[in-house]
């Protein structure tokens, strides 16, 4: 697994493999100064990418999608039911398309409308938790839409996306409550990322001219 340790795509592939209990070994590539042989991995030169026998597997969510289907004894992240299986599919399309895009406008600056949508939308998500009745998206434990959100939630403060240092409002109480849950969730703990480290890659990120270290993976 070819990954960054900071770039929440890459934990989305690294949290389905800890889940689903694969070996696996870890290749932190540096994306500021990339080797020239990573092309030949990925043409896009973006992680995660997955390599086994000579295939390559990249882009975050086919990545997860083939992980969860190459072993599909090991864990099954979505529901055996059609249905609703189609279901978890659409509320990753809506968190893709609603919630990461005020999300990633906001990387990129204060933006008073972004994050009003942001929070709007973060509202519908919190709605389709409700409506499932369950503790996660995947039931009685987390899956794959789940896994795959999870990595934004911790970034929200590091990165100041709600404002400086603001975390889920309390006009979010379903996933404030499913933050904490997710928070306690023995594969989330084996791959999260201390919060001090965080904080300092997301001022690093957040300068005029960032510039991170070998070291600092």
């Amino acid at each position: 697994m070819y990954s960054m340790r900071f770039c929440p795509f890459a934990e989305r592939a690294r949290l389905v493999l800890q889940a689903k209990n694969i070996p696996y070994e870890l290749v932190n590539v540096y994306l500021w100064d990339k080797p020239e042989w990573f092309a030949d991995k990925n043409p896009n030169t973006v992680v995660p990418v997955l390599e086994q026998d000579g295939k390559i597997v990249y882009e975050s969510l086919i990545v997860a999608d083939y992980l969860d289907a190459l072993y599909p004894d090991q864990r099954p992240l979505y529901s055996k039911d059609a249905y609703q299986k189609a279901q978890d599919k659409m509320v990753i399309a809506f968190f893709q398309d609603k919630v990461m895009g005020s999300f990633l406008k906001l990387l990129k600056g204060e933006n008073q409308e972004a994050k009003e949508k942001l929070l709007t939308e973060l509202g519908k998500l919190g709605e389709k938790l409700k409506d499932r009745g369950t503790n996660f998206f995947g039931g009685d434990q987390p899956g794959m839409v789940d896994f795959v959100i999870w990595p934004f939630f911790t970034r929200f403060r590091s990165f100041w996306v709600l404002g400086e240092n603001a975390d889920l409002p309390d006009s979010l109480p379903v996933l404030q409550t499913w933050k904490a849950r997710m928070m306690e969730d023995p594969t989330v703990k084996s791959t999260i990322i201390p919060e001090k480290s965080l904080n300092a890659y997301a001022s690093n990120y957040r300068s005029s001219n960032p510039t991170f270290m070998v070291d600092d993976y």
